[in-house]
Formats: C-alpha cells, sequence, structure tokens
C-alpha cells in the first residue's frame, strides 16, 4: 500500500522556493520588460502607431500576464498550504503557513510619445535589437517559471495528484507566456511597418531628439 501525508519542512522550503521563483517571474515581465523592451523603444519610435500599440495592446496584454500569474502562483501557495495545514491536523503535526505577497507593479507606457522634438517616424536600423528583447525577457521569465516547477515537484506531499496539479497551475502560464510574446512581437513589427510606410526610417533623429541633442 502507497504511503499517503506530507513532510512539513518540505512543503515551507518549496512553497519559500515558488515565492522566490514568482519574485523572479514578476522581475521579468515588469522591471526587465519596462527597462529593455518599452525604454528602449522611447527614443526609437515615436508616432501615434507607437502609442496606439503601447497603450492599447502592449500594456493591457502585459499587465493582464503579470495580473493571471500572480492570481495563479498565490493559489499555488495558498493550496499548498491548505493542504499542509489539514495535514498537519490530521497527523497532530506543527505546520506554520507560509506567507504570499502578491506584486501589483504594472508597465508603464507613458515615455512612448506622439513626437520627439517635431520628429516622428521609427528608426528601422535600432528597433530589432530592441524587439529582440522580448525573447531574451521571455527566457528569464521561463527560467523562473522551470524553478517554480521544480520547487513544486519537491514539495512535500506524498501520493495523490497535488504535486500534478500544481505543476499543471505553473504550466498554464508558460503558454500563455508564449502567446502573449509571440502575439506582441508580431504586433510590434506590424506597427513599425506602417509607421515606416507612414513616417520613413528616422535613422537616429528620434534618440538625438529624446535626448536632448
Amino acid at each position: 500500500m502507497a504511503l499517503t501525508g506530507f513532510d512539513p519542512q518540505l512543503v515551507s522550503t518549496s512553497i519559500n522556493g515558488v515565492t522566490s521563483a514568482y519574485e523572479d517571474l514578476i522581475r521579468a515581465l515588469t522591471t526587465e520588460m519596462q527597462n529593455k523592451f518599452v525604454d528602449g523603444m522611447a527614443d526609437k519610435w515615436a508616432c501615434k502607431d507607437a502609442q496606439d500599440f503601447f497603450t492599447n495592446k502592449f500594456k493591457p496584454a502585459i499587465d493582464s500576464l503579470v495580473k493571471q500569474t500572480t492570481t495563479i502562483f498565490e493559489s499555488v501557495a495558498d493550496a499548498m498550504n491548505s493542504a499542509a495545514r489539514n495535514w498537519a491536523a490530521d497527523t497532530k503535526t506543527e505546520y506554520s503557513t507560509v506567507a504570499f505577497t502578491p506584486n501589483n507593479t504594472q508597465i508603464d507606457v507613458g515615455n512612448i510619445q506622439e513626437n520627439i522634438g517635431g520628429t516622428r517616424g521609427v528608426d528601422v536600423e535600432s528597433t530589432p535589437g530592441v524587439v529582440a528583447s522580448l525573447s531574451q525577457i521571455t527566457s528569464s521569465a521561463s527560467a523562473a517559471l522551470e524553478k517554480a516547477t521544480s520547487a513544486v515537484q519537491n514539495c512535500g506531499f506524498v501520493g495523490g495528484s497535488q504535486e500534478a496539479n500544481l505543476v499543471s497551475s505553473l504550466s498554464s502560464i508558460k503558454t500563455n507566456l508564449e502567446s502573449t510574446t509571440t502575439e506582441m512581437t508580431g504586433a510590434v513589427k506590424s506597427a513599425i511597418d506602417q509607421t515606416v510606410a507612414q513616417y520613413g526610417d528616422t535613422k537616429g533623429k528620434i534618440e538625438a531628439a529624446f535626448t536632448g541633442k
């Protein structure tokens, strides 16, 4: 007969691992995304198309992904804590709930402007490197998800499908992450093409105007 039960120390360690992975993931989706992509585009792309993309497509998509991620990670931590408390009560074992603190950071696209010093357009030569940062950020986020999955797979619960259910919840974030990144990469390239057709290639003029040169 297979054993069922839990190891309270392992559960605590696991939830701490999940929390650490969550912090890494949110850092990738907010801080890295802000610094590398949004701020990276601010001095290379300025026009109505740029504002429309970042305000109406990019920000809502990333903010939604961050919110979904937080909801799932919080539910994973809550499920693990709840199961551990139940096991502790059944087995007369001590267990202290591990706190989970949600991060409600949002992307700021206020530095994407309709024009900079009267210049509108996009620096075609410089933008591919900034767009490529989306893949780099996705890699950082995926690494955080792998970290979370590893923590859950050794979460201290024995028997049943508890671990499998938690891993399934985390895998849904990866699916959403990859889908969102693919969609946003295609959308930004399309919007940049529209900008080139309307305004042309600024070849460094926006960056110069942005920095006051």
